[in-house]
């Protein structure tokens, strides 16, 4: 009984000590906290101020938007001929030139009616137009490549089918004379087709449509903001995303167009997907199936313009990045325009057993360093490695069967 007294004291010293340590401890986490989201805001100020300032995430100028792109009569949008300008993709500036006949080209210059090389006419959308600089792109490359061939690049971002048809109908009309066509089919032609171009009349003009909903996140907004003002948390941000993409986590959401690995524009060669909601651009009205059939209509036009002139007609096809992450070499991408071609074209092209090649070169640790390696990061674009890879495959069906100059019509 008499150690009670000393036993309870010591109990209360300990329990005192205890209750010091416990609010000592909660004051320092909490000073703690409140010190991080000072430091965070803090930074995001400066970060803001040094981005304004620097303008290295400041937003594009409209003229740097828009380049040399005028409205269209028949086409709804084109180069301007002879210009040059600076032109803006991302962060990107590049010079973009078009030569006389409102292709894009090396540098401003005249194209004569005809000539002594064989010509190429490339016909594409964005992926062939390339956003970046000329020496980086196929076409590019491959006119530095083979210098005794003329290449035409008559790709231009948002083209497909029915206005492959009418740069080549325009072409012709003016004169030009080429000895082949190289469509470079793409995997948003299908929704373009079904969507975006419709037809006005019988006379080969389009109108785009200019209501496209676009598929938002709670992270879409703020990423966009991030990507655009705050240089310094972009890097940040950013330097995350290339590492969960490199470890093999495909998901990339930049901003609107949704997720790069999976989204609906290239998706309909793998797995349903939902035609007519209004979270993406979707494909009404007309749907996919309907959407590729105009597609290889308008490819029967372009094949017999073509062949009223004794101009062969070649079709590439490529993957999107989706395509690697969740379809086959064999994609139905492939599927669809080898068996048109069958009896049609000149050449059928797939870069898609490449592009797989060098997804199987990476290593276990970093199964997604393909898409770093090959295409723009937080785009479905390629980079100079995705260029050089195209290039490549369609300088291999160049060099087996050279491009000859063709037989005049009657």
């Amino acid at each position: 009984m008499t150690l009670a007294g000393p036993e309870q004291a010591s109990a209360k010293a300990v329990a005192a000590v205890s209750n010091s340590l416990s609010g000592s401890l909660g004051k320092k986490l909490l000073l703690l906290l409140v010190s991080v989201i000072l430091c965070v805001v803090g930074f995001v100020a400066l970060d803001g101020a040094y981005s304004f300032l620097s303008r290295k995430s400041a937003a594009p100028t409209r003229e740097e938007l828009v380049g040399c792109m005028v409205n269209d009569a028949l086409r709804d949008h084109a180069h301007r001929p002879d210009c040059s300008s600076i032109r803006a993709w991302g962060h990107v500036r590049y010079q973009l030139s078009v030569n006389s006949q409102g292709f894009r080209d090396k540098t401003v210059r005249e194209v004569p009616p005809t000539g002594p090389r064989p010509r190429l006419l490339m016909l594409g959308d964005s992926f062939t137009e390339s956003m970046g600089p000329w020496e980086a792109s196929f076409v590019g490359r491959l006119a530095a490549r083979f210098p005794q061939y003329e290449f035409f690049n008559g790709g231009v971002i948002g083209y497909s089918p029915s206005t492959y048809l009418t740069t080549a109908r325009l072409a012709l009309a003016s004169a030009l004379d080429f000895d082949e066509a190289i469509v470079f089919i793409d995997m948003s032609d299908v929704q373009d087709e079904a969507a975006v171009v419709h037809d006005v009349g019988r006379s080969g003009a389009v109108v785009f449509a200019r209501s496209q909903a676009k598929p938002e996140t709670w992270y879409s907004d703020p990423r966009m903001f991030i990507s655009r003002h705050l240089a310094l948390t972009n890097y940040v941000v950013e330097f995350v995303e290339r590492n969960l993409v490199r470890f093999g986590c495909y998901y990339l959401r930049r901003g609107w167009e949704g997720n790069v690995f999976d989204v609906a524009r290239s998706a309909w060669t793998y797995r349903q997907v939902d035609e007519y909601s209004p979270a993406e651009l979707g494909f009404a009205p007309l749907g996919v199936e309907a959407g590729i059939e105009k597609e290889k209509e308008k490819m029967e036009l372009l094949r017999h313009e073509l062949a009223k002139h004794n101009i062969p007609l070649s079709v590439v096809v490529y993957p999107w990045p989706a395509q690697l992450v969740h379809d086959t070499v064999d994609s139905r991408q492939v599927q669809i325009w080898r068996e048109w071609c069958h009896g049609r074209c000149k050449r059928f092209v797939t870069a898609f057993p490449e592009f797989f090649a060098a997804k199987q070169q990476c290593p276990k640790l970093a199964p997604g360093c393909w898409y770093e390696k090959n295409y723009t990061f937080g785009d479905i674009h390629f980079n100079a490695g995705g260029n050089a890879i195209v290039a490549d495959v369609v300088s291999t069906v160049l060099e087996a069967e050279p491009p000859v100059k063709h037989a005049p019509s009657p």
